[in-house]
């Protein structure tokens, strides 16, 4: 079932695969981050998702609060985040574009690309309108 882009559903989709995979509990077993992805207009949102040893163990609608005190934050357009899902937009070359921009500990992200690469396959295949 298709859930909206740009809600919490779709991030909980993204959980769902994620905690039911056993190759993501191998891959994101050393993530223990709280992450909130930004969405700028025309939809516009922010979501918290908490990774920890393997699992996504929470997603919710993020406060302010939750973005100052997130390892991650990751703000993008609607229409950038909707390319990188529909593999439209390479998100390593949105990153280098500005299309995304990342807020936090970058030696934490490239020590941990390959799991935070795998995030974003989750995201791709999550059905969304």
């Amino acid at each position: 079932m298709a859930v909206k882009l740009g809600t919490v559903d779709f991030y909980q989709a993204m959980a769902d695969a994620l905690n039911s995979d056993p190759e993501w509990a191998d891959k994101g077993k050393n993530l223990n981050y709280r992450m909130v992805y930004n969405y700028e207009a025309p939809i516009e949102g922010s979501f918290h998702a908490k990774f920890e040893n393997g699992k996504v163990i929470e997603v919710r609608d993020a406060s302010p609060q939750d973005a100052e005190e997130a390892d991650f934050v990751i703000s993008g357009s609607s229409d950038t985040w909707a390319g990188v899902f529909k593999k439209e937009i390479n998100p390593t070359v949105a990153l280098t574009r500005g299309q995304l921009r990342v807020r936090g500990k970058m030696s934490q992200l490239l020590k941990n690309m390959s799991a935070f690469q795998y995030v974003i396959t989750a995201m791709t295949q999550v059905e969304f309108e």
